[in-house]
Order: structure tokens, then sequence, then C-alpha cells
């Protein structure tokens, strides 16, 4: 066993389930991990694809659960962009037993709303709309929300949860998948079972319009945002074919006309139980979760996921740069594209992007940041902004005083020309290697950030040990092969860079 396991063993709880236990997990077809390189953690899958893994620790009286869906916002239909982000706070909104009074009566009301809401999409994209009858409709709306208030409770989800001692419940929507994790008290396991199950199998939808509200000011908000608008530059001009292109709030026009049926349609979707993967980690007794598991997740009907083979972007030949006026300090972003994280070049690439540009050691660091004072920070990253289709290669940074953009850009490009000229060293990847480790240690110590980790790794990359795979892919690499793989990419025809340039008050 090596010192990685063990040590993070100790710090962290975990400890080596009795033969006994294996045996009667082995019994309900449950697969036990048992080589002690990895982390001895429980897989279960029920009939439906619903995957289950589970790890076992005595630390403290705490269990984390994470749900991961394989749908983000890269599954968004033409036209129909930042449904997946809505969709997620719309899982907050209870279902039909909670947050409800009647829920026959106020699911009625939902569906008038509804068809309102058609009729105003449908006014509101012709050419000579009626202002008058959109203003009549939205008056019939606001009334008829205001009825459907009659029988809801609100936040009642939250006050649940909170009652049972909740910590860390969250939900999060990315370019590749939806996460909904929470923290309970080792007593209250079967409770989240019991919600849980009914909230991806009943959910309500219900302040869909009003959520909605809610989101366009939070897209209308990142307009004034000069991180976020230099991010949604950088995809938006770096994809022009693949669906990475869009923003995972979605475009305004898109969201200010989204639809509760279309979530609905959505949810039918992609909320299926062979989409999701369920990690739990903590003071748990594998055999009763699984028993939990069972009994409130086995009836929820899988579904035919949609095929998620969109189309691939086309291969980069030239070099874009993209310029921002903007009111703020200026601001770089480049992103170079890659072959992905299934690509045989990755793991060196993972590698090249510390080497590059990640901590104070970094040599993009020492020569921009300390050396030549050109730079206020610079960062790399191997993946944005997702990982289950061909990326970005990030490169971030800023310029310092009096240091104009485009000279801080070319001494970027500069560096990783002689990075080709000087390849790295035994010890440079070893501390690559040194540092992921590290990483996985620290997810171990928390409960949620491993059970995030594995949810993830399963039901995105494909596989729970994927860290730990990774790791070893990347003790593999030689020196030969990261120049290589920055020879092969980290090319002006193969990047797309923005710069964000002040733009100054008219005053």
């Amino acid at each position: 066993m090596n010192f990685l396991i063990i040590f993070s063993m100790f710090l962290s709880g975990v400890y080596s389930m009795e033969n006994d236990k294996i045996l009667e997990l082995e019994k309900l077809k449950a697969v036990v991990e048992k080589n002690p390189e990895y982390p001895q953690v429980v897989y279960y899958k029920l009939k439906n694809g619903l995957k289950l893994l589970m790890l076992e620790k005595k630390f403290a009286p705490i269990v984390s659960f994470a749900m991961i869906f394989k749908v983000g916002n890269v599954d968004n239909i033409q036209g129909q962009t930042g449904l997946a982000h809505l969709f997620e706070h719309m899982a907050f909104k209870g279902t039909d037993k909670i947050g409800t009074r009647n829920w026959e009566k106020e699911k009625e009301i939902l569906e008038k709303i509804d068809n309102l809401e058609v009729q105003i999409n449908t006014e509101d994209r012709k050419e000579n709309r009626n202002e008058e009858k959109i203003k009549k409709l939205k008056e019939e709306v606001s009334k008829l929300e205001s009825e459907a208030e009659g029988y809801q409770v609100r936040e009642e989800l939250w006050k649940i949860y909170n009652e049972l001692g909740q910590s860390q419940m969250n939900a999060f929507t990315s370019t590749d998948y939806t996460g909904y994790v929470v923290s309970l008290p080792s007593d209250r396991i079967e409770s989240y079972f019991i919600i849980e199950s009914d909230r991806f199998k009943n959910p309500a939808l219900r302040d869909f319009y009003k959520e909605r509200s809610v989101v366009l000011e939070e897209l209308r908000m990142n307009k004034s945002n000069p991180s976020s608008v230099i991010w949604e530059n950088l995809f938006s001009h770096s994809f022009i074919a693949h669906p990475y292109h869009n923003p995972t709030i979605g475009w305004e026009d898109d969201v200010s006309h989204l639809t509760r049926q279309q979530a609905i349609e959505f949810y039918r979707k992609f909320y299926v139980p062979n989409n999701a993967t369920l990690a739990i980690v903590g003071d748990i007794d594998p055999i009763k979760v699984i028993n939990y598991c069972e009994k409130y997740f086995g009836d929820w009907k899988e579904g035919t996921i949609p095929d998620q083979n969109y189309t691939k972007e086309p291969p980069q030949n030239s070099e874009k740069i993209i310029k921002v006026l903007f009111p703020s300090k200026p601001m770089l972003r480049m992103g170079f594209k890659n072959d992905g994280m299934d690509s045989k070049d990755m793991p060196a690439l993972i590698v090249a992007s510390e080497l590059l540009a990640n901590g104070n050691t970094s040599r993009l660091y020492k020569k921009l940041v300390e050396e030549k004072k050109m730079a206020l920070y610079i960062g790399a990253y191997h993946s944005t902004p997702g990982n289950r289709y061909p990326s970005l290669f990030i490169i971030a940074s800023a310029p310092k005083g009096d240091t104009k953009i485009e000279e801080l850009d070319n001494e970027i490009m500069n560096e990783i020309e002689n990075f080709k000229n000087d390849p790295p060293s035994e010890w440079e990847i070893q501390k690559v290697i040194n540092n992921y480790e590290i990483s996985i240690l620290k997810d171990l110590e928390s409960n949620l950030e491993f059970a995030q980790t594995l949810a993830i790794n399963e039901q995105i990359l494909g596989d729970w040990k994927f860290s730990w795979n990774m790791i070893e892919k990347i003790k593999q690499v030689k020196s030969q092969d990261v120049v290589e793989a920055v020879n092969k990419y980290l090319k002006r025809s193969n990047r797309t860079a923005v710069y964000l340039i002040e733009k100054k008050s008219e005053k």
C-alpha cells in the first residue's frame, strides 16, 4: 500500500472493512474495492441504472451526499440556452407534496400561467408586437401568481433540511453536469432518501417565471462583471460549432422566453436514474444505504437519454484575437484547443499547465510576475470549460503597471516558445505528481469534496478511479512528451486570445 493511501486513511478515518461485511455486500451484488491502491469504495447499481458509490468513514457522525446528473449547459437545445441552469433553481422549489397546501388546485393555476406565458412569448417575438396586449397578459399572470401563492408553502424544502441539521446544502450547474449536494447527521440518512427521491421523481416547478426573472437579473449583472465578460467572449469566439460556445447561464433572449413546459420536457429527458450517480461518504453502513436506495429510488423509472454526440468543433488553423472595451482594469485570457480528457496527450498537458503557470514556482510566474514585473498574476488550466468533449488549455493573466496587454501577450507566447527549447526536468515533473497526490488527499479529508469527486469521476469521466488512474498516467510522462504536447497545442494558429481593454470614461 503506498504512502498516499496510508496517510489519507489515517487523516480521514477510513478503515478497512471486515470480511463478513464484504461477503454480505457481495451477496447484494455490490462491488467492494479490494485493491489497496484505491480507497475501499463500494459500488452498487440499481436495475433502473442509478449508480451508487459509498465510502465508510468513522471520523465524525456526518454523512455527505452528492448526486451528479450528466446534464449541463452543453445539453441545452438551440434556442433554450440556460435551461439546465434554470432547472437547477427549480429543484429547490419543492414537489407535489413539499411546498404546497393543495397540489391539484395549485397545478391548475400553474398550467393557466403556462398558457398565458406562451401567448406572451408568441406576441413578443412578432415584428410589430402589441405592447398593450402583452401588458394585459402579464397582468393576468400576476393575478394568477398571487392566487397560486395561497396554496404554496415557501421554502419548505429548505426548512425541512434545516430541521434535519443540514450543512453545505447547495447545487451547481456547469457546462457538463448538474450537481446537488448536502451533508447531514448520520442518523438522518433515511430522511435524505425520502426527500430526494420525491424531489427528483415529482418536481413541481412552481414559481418558474419568477425564478426566470431572477436568473435574467443575474445574467444582466454579469454584463457588468469583467470576469464574466472576458470568459463569455473567450468561449463564444473559441467554439464556432460545438455548444461549449454558449454561456452556462444562457443568452438573454433565450432565457427570457423559456417556458415551464420546456423545463418539464428537459426534466423528462435528462433527470432519469440511468443518467445519474449518487456518492455518499461518511459515517454509514453500506448495507443499510443500499436498502434505503432500493426502497426509495428503486421505482424511479429509467429513461431513454438523448444522443449527446453534439456537433464536433472543426480544427482551428488561424489565430483569433478579440478586443473588448470595458470599464475595468485590463485582463488577458487565451485558450488553445485540445483533444479532450481522454486524449493520450492530456497527461502531458496537465504537466505543462502546472509547470508553465500554476503556483509561485511556475516558469511564467517567476519570469513575468517576479522578474519582469509585467503581470499581476498568471494561471493555467488544462481543460476548460468542460471535460466531456475536446476543450481549451487556458492561460489567464493581467498586465501590471504600464505594461500593455499586447506586450504581456507576446511575452507569454515567447516564454511558451522558450519552454520548447528548455524541457522540464524530472524534478519538475515529480513536483506535479506530488501536487496531484496531495490534492486527492485533501479531497479525502472532506466528506463532501470527496463525494463530489467520486460522483463526477464516475458519471462524467467514466470511472470513479479516474483521479488515481490519471496520476499513474502522469507518472509515465517524460520530458519529451511535455515538449511535444506544447508544440502540438500551444501555438498561435490554435489559439483564441481575448483582451479586456480599459474603456476610458467619457467624462
